[in-house]
């Protein structure tokens, strides 16, 4: 019979889910802050782009950093 792993808390699981949805939102929210600031500030639509995907690459970076740590990769 298999013996249950203390790791396996559905807590800590679900705690890790909202923190990764929060990370995303926030990363994205801030890339697109940066975007639109620098859109007004210089012209033109690539600034909000470039923020909104730099946001999205490092929301990816941050995630993957949390769930090497708390989620066991």
């Amino acid at each position: 019979m298999k013996q249950p792993n203390r790791n396996d808390n559905p807590w800590k699981a679900a705690a890790l889910t909202s923190a990764i949805g929060i990370d995303l939102v926030v990363c994205l929210l801030a890339g697109y802050w940066l975007g639109d600031w620098l859109s007004h500030m210089l012209g033109g639509q690539l600034w909000l782009l470039g923020g909104f995907l730099l946001g999205l690459v490092s929301a990816i970076i941050s995630i993957y950093f949390m769930i090497k740590q708390y989620g066991g990769l």
